[in-house]
């Protein structure tokens, strides 16, 4: 077997961003950038005032001005001021050539056409020409994953078509003639599919529109068959140990993928496959729900990520862990589900009830895993990987 370090080290390698795609702005969110975007222009384009207020020559000192005119937002001044005089001026509007300072409307006295300051604050309420962004500065790197902010920073810059990862496409196949779907009721040796729902769910939170899923049973062909549909990514739930009805394996070296690992020293998880066929992607995953939620975070994201040309998502931190007793020492590392919590401040973690991985109840508010070296306890503290951010308990 090999470690989840190694593993993750050989999806790193084996795979690639997917092909480059131009998006509209309003259809881009949740969208990974392929290329740098670089200002067009110096932002703010002008020295700006960032208050109500008056603006004097940088030379001025404290006493009585005369007002001689104004300068609204969008205005462009063409007076150029002279001693002793003061333009009034509002919140973005830009500074005449030789305006040097505001002093907002509070700290200033008007009288008629004129207005008094006693004392210039320290303050000089401009932002500065270029002191955002100069022309050619980075304004997002690629690889940024593009939300509500970035979509913003794009239009002003007025990238409203920016070259994206394209959508990935998933597909996933649930394996099992006892598998049923979980509107019907189950007959007797047969169960709900929840391995469906699961992922489904997982993928969406990362953004893949593309999912669909498909049922089969334990049958070679059929996989084959099913699996000769176009993807990016293709999950196989089950059919991953060496039963004789675990098929995963052989259907994707049927279908001309290359296998580069069939087990890792991981619990639960421990018979994951992972395999390429060119640019495309394939996991076998084994049945139980435990596993699929494990591996998942642990492995698949990280395949995910590397199509859609984002940096891998990795919050291991150590945290105290309350209830540590219950995290047993095993050969296999173990990625033990847990919630994390705010505590008094701090963040703390307590393990989930999990008795196998069977077990779908146990992963309730699951936010969080907790690993626990092979053959070592949980003294105090442990490594976590951080699913979500969490709340205060």
């Amino acid at each position: 077997m090999i470690s989840l370090l190694e593993a993750r080290r050989i999806i790193t390698a084996a795979l690639s961003p997917l092909p480059t795609a131009t998006s509209p702005l309003a259809e881009a969110r949740g969208r990974v950038l392929a290329e740098a975007v670089l200002a067009d222009a110096f932002y703010p384009s002008g020295d700006r005032s960032t208050m109500d207020g008056y603006v004097f020559r940088a030379d001025a000192e404290p006493g009585e001005f005369r007002v001689v005119g104004e300068i609204p937002a969008g205005a462009v001044p063409g007076h150029v001021l002279q001693p002793g005089e003061s333009l009034r001026i509002f919140t973005g509007a830009l500074l005449p050539d030789n305006g040097g300072r505001v002093v907002p409307q509070e700290d200033a006295e008007r009288v008629g056409d004129s207005v008094q300051v006693a004392k210039f604050p320290a303050q000089a309420f401009v932002r500065g020409k270029g002191s955002e962004a100069n022309p050619g500065d980075v304004i997002l790197p690629a690889g940024a994953r593009l939300g509500p902010a970035e979509l913003a920073m794009l239009a002003q810059i007025g990238a409203v078509a920016p070259q994206v990862i394209r959508p990935l496409i998933v597909r996933h196949i649930a394996t099992g003639g006892e598998i049923v779907d979980p509107a019907e009721t189950p007959a007797p040796g047969q169960i709900r599919d929840t391995n469906s729902a699961l992922l489904a769910a997982q993928f969406a939170a990362l953004g893949i529109a593309d999912f669909r899923s498909q049922r089969a049973a334990d049958d070679l062909d059929t996989l084959i068959e099913i699996g000769r549909e176009p993807s990016d990514l293709l999950v196989l739930s089950g059919g991953a140990s060496v039963g004789d009805y675990d098929f995963g394996a052989e259907a994707l070296r049927r279908l001309g993928f290359t296998i580069h690992f069939d087990k890792i020293n991981l619990r639960p998880g421990k018979p994951l496959t992972f395999a390429t066929r060119g640019a495309q992607a394939a996991f076998v995953v084994p049945g139980n729900p435990v596993s699929h939620f494990v591996c998942f975070h642990v492995a698949i994201r990280l395949a995910v990520e590397r199509l859609g040309g984002c940096a891998p998502a990795w919050n291991l931190v150590r945290l105290e862990v309350r209830g540590g007793e219950t995290l047993r020492p095993n050969p296999r590392e173990t990625w033990w589900p847990a919630r994390a919590f705010v505590s008094e401040g701090r963040i703390v973690v307590a393990p989930k009830r999990w008795s196998t991985s069977g077990d779908t109840f146990s992963l309730a508010g699951t936010n969080a895993l907790v690993r626990v070296p092979e053959n070592s306890p949980v003294d105090g503290t442990a490594e976590t990987l951080l699913l979500d951010v969490p709340a205060e308990s």
